[in-house]
């Protein structure tokens, strides 16, 4: 059984900035240094900083549970008629699941519930599971780009969209 649930207090931020620290450990560290997933934990999935964003910068955070135990994260970030699909993370051993499967129907069917013309996101270049995963549902490369952080990282990754009109 799948659960999507809306996170809205601070205990559940705290779970999303734990699940986060070991995902993007083990998803990003084989591809970037690890000093840099480090910095990114800590500016943009801390509990504060999830919290910050939900207040200011109109996200939502959802977690990912599968047979009641936290499996995984999303986050979506409306701006008018676009959705930015800003997280998408599922814990190692729940992979293969369709948890990822069905929180992307989550986010399509928000994205027609509030009248969003295109689904954007940000996925690293190196990432090629992810981004078949991307491709088989509907979204197209539509820019190769760098992404340079102020820790003196950068990445190269892609923008993807998925046009809905």
């Amino acid at each position: 059984m799948i659960e999507i649930k809306e996170a809205s207090t601070k205990t559940e931020f705290k779970i999303i900035e734990k699940l986060a620290a070991i995902i993007l450990h083990e998803v990003y560290d084989p591809i970037i240094p690890a000093e840099h997933t480090r910095y990114f934990l800590e500016q943009f999935q801390s509990e504060n900083a999830i919290e910050n964003q939900i207040k200011n910068d109109n996200f939502k955070y959802f977690l990912l549970k599968h047979k009641h135990t936290d499996a995984g994260y999303l986050g979506i970030q409306k701006l008018d008629k676009k959705l930015i699909l800003s997280k998408l993370y599922i814990l190692k051993t729940f992979r293969g699941l369709k948890i990822g499967k069905k929180a992307l129907e989550h986010v399509f069917q928000y994205a027609t519930d509030n009248s969003i013309e295109n689904i954007e996101l940000i996925v690293n270049q190196q990432n090629q599971n992810t981004i078949d995963i991307y491709l088989k549902n509907g979204f197209k490369i539509t820019e190769s780009m760098v992404n340079s952080f102020p820790n003196g990282h950068s990445v190269e990754d892609y923008r993807m969209e998925k046009k809905l009109i």
